[in-house]
């Protein structure tokens, strides 16, 4: 594992509510997803890209399960048992702790299944369009090393 990260805990509100050992596995992911793609062809490097703009994140997921909560918990309120209605406030409750600070307890499990922020999808979007020669910036490095070029890329996603 790395110690590296890609953007600051305190500009994260979920990363800053995960623990640093799940935090550096979904890093090493991403890092790894990196080194790979660096090695393959600007097709499939775009490929990559495409998929990672429709990749779910942490917050988008939660607030497709506390939606699901939600109206199944209102749909058994007014079929079974108006008791129900207290797993919709509960999910609502929820929903507003993760607005506020990043944390209800779907987020902690879907961040434990490798789910990432959305800015941790895009460190990965950036470095591999860095990494493609998307940025003028990056191109003067095009007759570096891979490994260097890769640093410089990790570099500037982390500048971001």
């Amino acid at each position: 594992m790395t110690n590296s990260k890609y953007i600051p805990d305190e500009a994260d509100r979920i990363r800053a509510n995960t623990s640093e050992e799940i935090n550096a596995k979904i890093d090493q992911i991403t890092e790894n997803n990196i080194r790979f793609y660096a090695t393959q062809r600007k097709e499939t490097i775009t490929e990559r890209i495409d998929k990672l703009e429709e990749e779910w994140d942490v917050d988008r997921l939660v607030q497709m399960c506390v939606s699901g909560v939600g109206v199944s918990s209102i749909l058994l309120g007014v079929i079974a048992s108006k008791k129900w209605w207290l797993v919709t406030t509960a999910a609502i409750g929820f929903l507003g702790n993760h607005a506020v600070n990043g944390w209800c307890p779907s987020a902690a499990i879907f961040r434990k299944l490798g789910f990432r922020t959305r800015q941790e999808i895009d460190s990965e979007k950036y470095a591999l369009k860095a990494i493609r020669g998307d940025f003028d910036d990056f191109n003067r490095l095009d007759h570096e090393k891979l490994d260097e070029r890769i640093k410089a890329a990790i570099d500037i996603v982390k500048a971001l």
